[in-house]
């Protein structure tokens, strides 16, 4: 077989038009410019109906030269966008297959094996094959998932999610996804062409100013603040409130990730030697206990720190066995980030066909003018780590306790004096 990578110093020259190969097929590619101007897409082809053998070769060259000399007749207006006066042909349409070439792939067919090639390889989690692959991905691809894979459906699908204000920063993960997708098919021989190569790269998302940045992401509640959610969420009169105090404690006191809080069992606490040993977080959509975010077993010490003790050992009684939850609900079953958000944010219940919204513990409290902001049930990893950075925890501790950074510690955490000036000296 001829090979693509074989294009001789002719064709290379040829600014505007070139000889390509598609399932064994000689073709035209045209340049982007040509191809917006004249076909109103980002690439066009029109497949030429030989075989990619020399002699066939030599014979589309020889086309190409010429479409690329009226291009560039300095009188304008030579070229012929039908093709007709270099072919005798019909005008130029949208990939043509030979009869004999192996049928196109569907995307949904591709993006089925990427996803699961991903997975069995290791290069990404179960969870993340669930919720992000199988779901979100696949949401947005859906209208393209049953359509055979070509230019044509590739620049439709480009310019649709080119179009879309929303998904920004998922969009711009799957053009990348995309991208190797088309080059894990190529090496398979069920593609020739990436078609997201170009705009993986240039597609961008809105930057926000470092400031709006860490307003949104990295805020967090002060002493007085922490405790009186904790107060005012332990005192509730309803019980989907009151009875998630102990473990939205433990986040505040602890400033691990929810879902390692719903992992945790008690043989990963030593009450005697004063450790908590993070190693599991479980995944309320998927409902999959995995390894910790940075896939590193992490030791919390909490020596002196009376008042976590005091928690663990109010929870703990001589019944627990070592691989109990230490968080469970009333009924023993492991809590989750729903329960986490009907206690903190809101909670919904239908009754008799109505549905009824009642506001949670912080929610309830930011309209009481008790707390200045609402925050996320995330905060309360931000309300640890910013209470310890900036009370004169050592940060490298602090750091590996809570499986993060000392540059993010110092990046985002602690606070800095905005005022002060170098000495005069």
């Amino acid at each position: 077989m001829y090979s693509k990578q074989r294009n001789n110093k002719t064709s290379s020259k040829l600014a505007d038009v070139r000889v390509g190969i598609d399932k064994g097929s000689l073709r035209l590619q045209f340049s982007t410019r040509v191809s917006q101007e004249f076909y109103g897409k980002r690439q066009a082809y029109k497949g030429l109906g030989r075989a990619d053998t020399p002699e066939n070769q030599q014979w589309a060259e020889g086309i190409a030269r010429r479409i690329q000399a009226d291009i560039d007749h300095p009188d304008g207006g030579l070229f012929d966008p039908t093709l007709a006066k270099y072919l005798d042909i019909k005008p130029l349409a949208t990939v043509t297959q030979l009869p004999t070439a192996k049928p196109l792939p569907t995307l949904g067919e591709l993006w089925e094996e990427f996803c699961n090639w991903k997975l069995n390889t290791g290069q990404i989690k179960e969870t993340t094959y669930i919720k992000s692959y199988r779901n979100n991905y696949s949401v947005l691809l859906a209208p393209y998932l049953n359509k055979l894979f070509d230019t044509e459906i590739a620049n439709d699908l480009i310019k649709n999610f080119l179009a879309k204000q929303r998904n920004k920063t998922s969009i711009k993960k799957l053009f990348g996804l995309l991208s190797e997708l088309c080059q894990r098919a190529i090496n398979q021989k069920l593609l020739t062409e990436n078609y997201f190569i170009e705009v993986k790269e240039y597609y961008c998302l809105p930057k926000k100013s470092k400031q709006l940045s860490e307003a949104e992401d990295y805020r967090a509640y002060t002493i007085e603040e922490r405790d009186l959610v904790i107060s005012y969420i332990k005192n509730h009169e309803r019980e989907v409130i009151h009875r998630m105090v102990d473990i939205i404690e433990f986040l505040f006191l602890t400033g691990c990730r929810p879902g390692e809080a719903f992992a945790l069992k008690w043989k990963h606490i030593k009450l005697d030697t004063g450790w908590i040993i993070f190693k599991e977080s479980y995944e309320s959509t998927t409902k999959i206990t995995k390894t910790t975010k940075t896939d590193i077993d992490r030791l919390f010490k909490m020596q002196r720190m009376t008042r976590l003790i005091n928690l663990l050992i109010k929870l703990h009684d001589k019944n627990k066995k070592p691989d109990d939850l230490v968080f469970t609900t009333k009924d023993g079953k492991q809590m989750s980030t729903e329960m986490l958000r009907r206690s903190w944010l809101y909670d919904r219940t239908t009754n008799c066909g109505k549905t009824y919204t009642y506001p949670g513990a912080v929610t309830e409290l930011v309209e009481q003018g008790k707390l200045h902001q609402y925050l996320k049930p995330y905060s309360t990893r931000h309300t640890f780590i910013s209470i310890q950075a900036n009370n004169g925890a050592d940060l490298k501790l602090l750091a590996d306790s809570v499986g993060n950074s000392v540059d993010v510690i110092i990046e985002h955490y602690l606070d800095a004096n905005r005022n002060v000036t170098l000495k005069d000296i």
